[in-house]
Formats: C-alpha cells, structure tokens, sequence
C-alpha cells in the first residue's frame, strides 16, 4: 500500500511554510539581538576602562584639569638670575641655530674673510644678518663674540661653533643678534664630530 505523501513536499522539493518562514525570522533577529547586545556589552567596558585609567592618571597627578593644566601649559619658564652682566657664571643652553641671527664682522684685511666664515655658518643652519669690517682691536686674537643682555644663550652658540672666540658684553646691543668678529688667527669652525652641544658657560675676554 502507498504511503501517504507529505503535504510539505512537492515531486521531493521541500515546500516553505509559515511555520518555516517564521521560525528563520525569529533566529535572525535573535542573532541580530544578540550582535547588538555585545556591541553595548563591548562599548561599556571600554568607557570603564578609560574611566578607571583617568582617574588613577588624575590621583598619581599626571593629568590636571581646568585651569591648573592651563597654567601650567602656558607659564613661562623662570628667568636666570645674571649677577655678572659682563661675564655671567650662568650654565647657558645650546640654541637651535634658526632662531637667531649673526652679524660677522672682518677685523683683518684678510679678503673674503667674514664672506667665508658666513658661508660655513649658513651650511651649519645659522642666519647671516649681514657682513662687514671692524674692531679691528681684535685682528691678531681668533675673535670674539659680542652680545648684549638679551644674546647670552646665542653667544654662547656661536663660541661653541669658533673655538678660541671670547666673549664681550656690550650693554648697548639689544636683542638676541650676535655680532662675530673674525680675527687672523681664525682657523675654521668647530669640526662637527667635536661640536659640544651640552650647556655651559660663555668664556669671557680678560678683565682690562
């Protein structure tokens, strides 16, 4: 005797019911259900991780809020006490060569002299302001450095760069230029394998 076929097939082709299409509605949205679920469950934890980590940044004093981190951001930096103008006993700062500018000046009657120094300066990253002759005082010494109260750190730049250069305080130049006087026994720049960059002290003229 012939079984009897089911309903739900159709020349052995499954036939989707209701009940079919209902049950693969409900799984995707249980999936889709469940994807949101982690998605918050992902997002809280990470906002209580960075809670957690603020707030031991904010107890250990490595994050400060509102206007003390402000401050704290925009306070200018102490300035040096200078008790000798004309020879500070002050550790002074290596300057970023761009920041300044230098004036170089032939005391000899060497041709070319402050032209070439200038040169080798500007290969080395400093701004030349301009190249001129004087103090001639200066024509049998290596040179000097000159700079008023506001060119200590830059002086001391331009001496690291040309050893045997002293420093002259002229209390009448203003601002951060510094004027390099070129002598006869001028031999070249600092070899840059040897340049010391470290902070220090500017090394001064004799006292007269």
């Amino acid at each position: 005797m012939r079984q009897s076929e089911d309903p739900a097939d159709w020349h052995g082709a499954h036939i989707v019911n209701e009940q079919d299409l209902s049950f693969s509605s409900d799984r995707k949205a249980k999936k889709r259900a469940r994807r949101r679920q982690n998605a918050v469950f992902t997002v809280m934890a990470l906002l209580v991780i960075a809670v957690t980590a603020g707030a031991v940044l904010i107890v250990t004093g490595n994050l400060k809020l509102g206007a003390d981190a402000t401050s704290a951001e925009t306070a200018a930096p102490t300035p040096v006490k200078i008790e000798n103008a004309t020879c500070p006993d002050v550790n002074f700062t290596y300057q970023d060569p761009q920041s300044f500018k230098i004036r170089v000046l032939n005391t000899t009657n060497i041709a070319g002299l402050a032209s070439d120094t200038g040169k080798s300066l500007e290969d080395r990253g400093f701004k030349i302001s301009s190249l001129t002759s004087g103090w001639s005082s200066l024509a049998e010494t290596t040179g000097a450095v000159i700079a008023g109260p506001d060119g200590y750190a830059q002086a001391f730049t331009v001496q690291r760069q040309v050893p045997g250069t002293v420093f002259i305080f002229d209390a009448e130049k203003w601002g951060t230029t510094v004027d390099l006087a070129v002598g006869e026994k001028f031999e070249g720049l600092q070899k840059e394998r040897k340049l010391d960059t470290s902070a220090g002290k500017l090394v001064c003229a004799p006292a007269e």
